[in-house]
């Protein structure tokens, strides 16, 4: 860090002073002349056929200007249910009046009749015959037959080729598993690597069990809020709370039919986001469609109970987890067959389930994942999708086979962690990772090895990975006359990324970071960005920003060498001026010179751009130790310490790094312990945050971070994204904890006080 002046520094947010004083703009500050209020009529079932929507009550209402239904969408895009709805809350109609009272009103008079069917909110209920079908007759076979099934249709197709004997050893061994034949089936994954068989066959021990994990909503402060406005051109405008504005872009128009010119998206500050905003979310759409029908602005803004009942929350699953491994300590097999609530539609983060494997060095692999659908709204990302979910299972059963051949549980782990050159399943060799350093920065911080243990008390650890993404991404710069540089971009900031993106600026142009601004433009107006999420938005912006200050210092070298009349050579970019190293005395001009300079020569004035798409990316691990106390007569659990450390590459600003840490580890900890979404029998959830609980400054603990630099080869001076690893280990951590606490593992989340005291008392305490 003694290189940099800028980079690597503590420094506020360049959005610090609007947060605290409330001067920023959010979604539910937009409020153009003559707006109307928008309000989305919602199934009062579960499951159930559509026999008739009649809104001829509610457009009586005075002050309704409009009601739409999917009649209204002349694309035929489906954003309103007409024939069969399959969660309660999902959207029929819309409609907009003069004031959110007279639409709350017309949607209470909009009639709908039903025809109510059965519903099913269980994953493992879901697959079974007996379940309702949501989509048809759609079934898979289970993951042992498949395989074997899908080689049998191979060998039947090759007519060239005598497989009779093949074929016939195939059904044999067809029939050693039982017809497991799954439905609801939105989607699937299989990963295999080895023989799993021959490595459990091979163990000295192996665990086999099963883990639970809830639907957890991203509880975003702010409700999701559009307010869109369509002029008499057809030309229209959204301000969207979002996290990626050309995604809400591309998905109005291809909604709508329309051209993307047509369209403009202007992202406002963000209440939170942890992955609930990305792509076109529920209020997108009808606002648009309000807005075409009625010639006015429309805003439709979703309460409390609309998030928990038609958000996009992360899916609960239930995964299935077999680990086998020798006494000496080596990890041989795992076998993984999960099942992933996606709710109403196709999804989920059934790919995810390979984390399972976590940073191992597991030679034989074998990983089967479903999506299955479950009258409930669909799922979306929610801070690293899926991995704590996996992670959760394969860190827990790592704990129970380091116990049961008596090895120590972060030495277990050090002993069979990848290493840099190491084969990966996905073809190549493992790059340079701080996988070891960043679990023994934790183990020294936490004094593992010196750790001391009362009664009711226990230590966890765990460890999480995550490969951040990338996207494409443009920047420009320029430099003005009093010299200071102003950034020009299309990103949507939600961790404090503008300000590590005007920090890399300032580094390369040797400006005071204070004399850095920075400017989001619309759709219509910056350049194209990819979404904030991912951990993309230091990795990508930062290399499109360290590109487009190159570029201006490049432009600033030459216009220097010809105001000055030396070779570029000669000139060094420094303290904001350029001087000339050879000149004795010393010569130099400086940036706001050289900008006034620039409006005059046929150059013109000092403008740089970076432009970046995508470059590999380096994983980085998270590694977490708690040490809790619990109490058996309540079953409360008290954490006593808490530390992470994280591997981030490089630390641009170490302050907003310890930032996403503390946050990530708090969410964390929030789903281990307290955090679900409950559905009863009819198919109503707990439908905000009386009955959905969050963590308050009161429940949580003190979080240490530990920063860990191992630098990413094509990271901005070897950045790493932060925001989503530090989520990965800590339901695993927390679980650990309470199990070494109490010597009785709880494998359904969250671990409430309830299943604390019924665990133990299921086993005789």
């Amino acid at each position: 860090m003694s290189d940099y002046t800028v980079v690597g520094q503590k420094v506020p947010r360049v959005d610090a002073i609007e947060k605290v004083t409330g001067a920023a703009h959010y979604g539910a500050d937009v409020h153009p002349a003559g707006m109307l209020y928008g309000k989305i009529i919602r199934s009062k079932h579960a499951h159930a056929n559509i026999i008739r929507i009649d809104t001829s009550e509610a457009e009586k209402l005075s002050g309704v200007r409009a009601i739409i239904t999917q009649a209204d969408v002349l694309s035929g895009r489906r954003v309103f249910a007409t024939d069969k709805v399959l969660y309660l809350g999902e959207p029929l109609a819309a409609v907009a009046a003069t004031d959110p009272d007279i639409a709350e009103e017309a949607a209470e008079l909009v009639h709908i009749e039903y025809e109510v069917l059965p519903v099913v909110q269980d994953v493992m209920e879901a697959i079974k015959p007996s379940a309702p079908r949501l989509h048809g007759d759609a079934t898979k076979d289970g993951p042992n037959r498949r395989g074997i099934s899908t080689q049998l249709r191979k060998l039947a197709r090759d007519k060239e080729n005598d497989h009779g004997d093949e074929i016939r050893s195939l059904e044999a061994e067809l029939e050693k598993y039982p017809d497991e034949v799954y439905y609801n089936i939105s989607a699937e994954s299989h990963t295999e690597a080895g023989d799993v068989e021959q490595g459990f066959a091979d163990s000295d021990v192996v665990v086999e069990d099963t883990y639970v994990i809830p639907r957890v909503h991203q509880t975003y402060m702010e409700p999701h809020v559009s307010v869109a406005s369509a002029d008499s051109s057809g030309k229209v405008t959204v301000w969207a709370s979002t996290q990626g504005p050309f995604a809400i872009r591309s998905g109005i128009a291809g909604t709508l039919g329309i051209p993307l010119t047509q369209v403009n998206v202007i992202g406002t500050t963000m209440g939170g986001g942890f992955g609930g905003r990305f792509g076109v979310i529920i209020t997108h759409v009808p606002a648009v469609l309000l807005s075409q029908k009625t010639g006015r602005p429309v805003r439709v803004q979703m309460t409390r109970e609309e998030e928990f009942l038609d958000g996009r929350p992360a899916p609960g699953c239930v995964i299935k987890l077999k680990t086998g491994a020798t006494k000496d300590g080596r990890i041989l097999a795992r076998q993984a067959l999960a099942f992933w609530d996606s709710g109403s539609v196709s999804g989920a983060s059934i790919g995810s389930t390979i984390r399972v494997r976590g940073v191992y060095k597991i030679p034989n692999l074998k990983v089967d994942a479903y999506g299955v659908h479950t009258n409930k709204s669909g799922t979306a990302a929610y801070r690293a999708p899926g991995a704590p979910q996996a992670i959760f299972a394969g860190e827990s059963q790592l704990d129970e086979i380091a116990e049961r051949i008596g090895m120590d549980a972060v030495e277990f782990r050090l002993m069979n962690m990848r290493e840099e050159g190491d084969a990966v399943p996905a073809g190549g060799s493992e790059p340079k990772v701080g996988y070891k350093e960043t679990l023994q920065a934790v183990a020294d911080a936490a004094g593992w090895w010196e750790r001391e243990t009362d009664e009711n008390q226990g230590w966890g650890v765990a460890v999480g990975d995550w490969t951040n993404g990338c996207g494409p991404g443009g920047v420009y710069i320029s430099v003005h006359e009093d010299g200071s540089v102003r950034i020009f971009h299309g990103s949507m900031d939600i961790t404090g990324t503008d300000t590590s993106i005007s920090q890399i600026i300032a580094e390369i142009l040797t400006v005071p970071y204070e004399n850095v601004t920075i400017t989001r433009g619309d759709t219509d107006s910056a350049p194209y960005s990819t979404g904030s999420g991912g951990s993309v938005v230091t990795f990508t912006m930062g290399n499109t920003a360290k590109l487009a200050a190159e570029d201006t210092h490049r432009r600033i070298l030459e216009l220097a060498s010809e105001r000055l009349n030396t070779n570029v050579d000669n000139l060094e970019l420094r303290e904001g001026a350029v001087h000339i190293i050879t000149a004795d005395p010393p010569k130099s001009i400086s940036l706001g010179e050289l900008a006034a300079y620039s409006l005059s020569t046929t150059g013109g004035p000092i403008v740089g751009k970076g432009s970046f798409a995508r470059q590999p990316s380096t994983p980085a691990l998270a590694a977490q130790i708690a040490k809790v106390e619990v109490d058996p007569e309540t079953g409360r659990t008290r954490v006593l310490k808490l530390i992470a450390s994280q591997d981030v590459g490089f630390a641009i600003n170490p302050m907003t790094v310890e930032g996403q840490i503390e946050g990530g580890v708090v969410q964390g900890y929030a789903w281990a312990m307290m955090e679900e979404m409950q559905y009863n029998e009819s198919g109503n959830v707990n439908p905000g945050f009386v009955d959905y609980r969050v963590p308050t400054s009161a429940d949580l603990p003190t979080v240490e971070s530990v920063i860990v630099e191992v630098p990413a080869p094509n990271g901005p001076y070897g950045a790493k994204g932060v925001g989503e690893p530090p989520i990965t280990p800590t339901l695993a951590t927390m679980a650990n904890a309470v199990r070494d606490a109490v010597g009785i593992r709880i494998n359904e989340l969250p671990i409430k006080p309830e299943k604390v005291v019924t665990a133990l008392q299921r086993n005789g305490h």
